[in-house]
C-alpha cells in the first residue's frame, strides 16, 4: 500500500469514527480499527462490498440513512448476561430497593429505567429479583422502562428467547425452571408474568429523549465508558434531571462520578450508588 493510499485509508476511518461519535456518542480512535473488521466486514459483504473500507467510503459520500444506522448499531457493544456481576443485584435486593419501597409505600408507584439494555438480560434480571424478593409490590403501579439504540437487540429483548448457554450464564436451574418455558431446539422463553413488567423502546442517549417519569432507580452499566467526557457529562446531567429526589443511579463497576457535582455517592459495602447532588440526599 502506498503512503497516499494509507493516508486516504486512515482519513476514511477517522471520518467514520467522527460520524459514529456525532450520531451515537461512541468515541473511538485509530487504535480501534480492528473493530471495523470484526463488526462491519459481514455487513459490508452482504451489501456487495469487498470489505469494510469501501463500505465506509460509500457511507461517507451518501446522506445519513438506514445503512448508516445499521453500521452504527453494528459498532455498539452488546455484551450482557443475567445477573451480571451479581453483587450489585445483591445490594439492590438487600439495601437499595427496600429503601425505595419504604419511601414509596404511600404512593405505591415505582419507576425504573434500565438504559443500554441490550438483549434484555439486565432488565429481566431486575424483574426476576422483584418477583422473587418483593412479590408484595407487584400490585403497585410499576413503570419499568428498558431502552437501547439498537433495533436488533431490542427485538431479541421483546421476544425474550434465549439459548441454553445464555440462560445458564447467571441463572440457577431453579430460576430457569420457574421463570422460563423450554422450547424445541434447546432454547428458553421467558414467561409472560416477567415479560409484561417491562416496556422496551428505542432511545439514543445523545439525542432528544421522549418524555419519561422521574425515576426511583436508573441502571446504565458499562455504556458511558464508550463516550468522551463532554458527551458523558451531558448524558449524566440529563439523567440527573430524570432522577427523583430520592432516586438511585447505578453505573458499571469501573465507572465513577466522585468528581461530578450533579451527583453524590452512597456507599454500600464495596459498591457505590449515586443520588442527585443535593445536600438533603445523603
Amino acid at each position: 500500500m502506498s503512503s497516499s493510499q494509507s493516508i486516504n485509508r486512515l482519513g476514511t476511518i477517522e471520518a467514520f469514527f467522527r460520524l459514529l461519535e456525532e450520531n451515537v456518542g461512541i468515541s473511538l480512535d485509530i487504535s480501534k480499527e480492528y473493530l471495523l473488521s470484526s463488526r462491519l466486514d459481514s455487513l459490508a459483504r452482504d451489501r456487495g462490498f469487498s470489505g469494510y473500507l469501501p463500505f465506509l467510503e460509500c457511507l461517507l459520500t451518501t446522506p445519513l440513512g438506514h445503512e448508516h444506522w445499521q453500521a452504527f448499531e453494528a459498532m455498539t457493544t452488546n455484551e450482557t448476561m443475567f445477573f451480571r456481576d451479581r453483587f450489585p443485584f445483591e445490594i439492590l435486593r438487600d439495601s437499595v430497593i427496600p429503601e425505595i419501597i419504604a419511601k414509596k409505600s404511600s404512593s405505591r408507584e415505582l419507576n425504573i429505567w434500565c438504559a443500554a439494555a441490550s438483549s434484555g438480560q439486565e432488565p429481566y434480571s431486575l424483574a426476576i429479583l422483584l418477583k422473587e424478593s418483593f412479590p408484595h409490590i407487584l400490585d403497585w403501579k410499576i413503570n419499568f422502562f428498558a431502552t437501547d439504540i439498537c433495533d436488533q437487540v431490542l427485538g431479541r429483548a421483546e421476544e425474550a428467547i434465549y439459548s441454553d448457554m445464555e440462560v445458564h450464564r447467571g441463572l440457577s436451574d431453579e430460576q430457569i425452571a420457574r421463570h422460563f418455558t423450554s422450547l424445541s431446539g434447546g432454547s428458553y422463553q421467558l414467561k409472560s408474568d416477567i415479560k409484561e413488567l417491562i416496556k422496551f423502546s428505542k432511545l439514543n442517549l445523545i439525542k432528544d429523549w421522549l418524555p419519561m417519569p422521574k425515576f426511583d432507580l436508573v441502571l446504565i452499566r458499562n455504556a458511558l465508558i464508550y463516550f468522551n467526557k463532554d458527551i458523558k457529562d451531558v448524558v449524566l446531567k440529563k439523567i440527573s434531571s430524570q432522577l427523583s429526589d430520592d432516586g438511585f443511579l447505578l453505573l458499571g463497576a469501573s465507572e465513577s462520578l466522585l468528581l461530578n457535582p450533579d451527583y453524590i455517592a452512597k456507599q454500600y459495602a464495596n459498591l457505590r450508588f449515586y443520588k442527585k447532588g443535593s445536600p438533603w440526599n445523603t
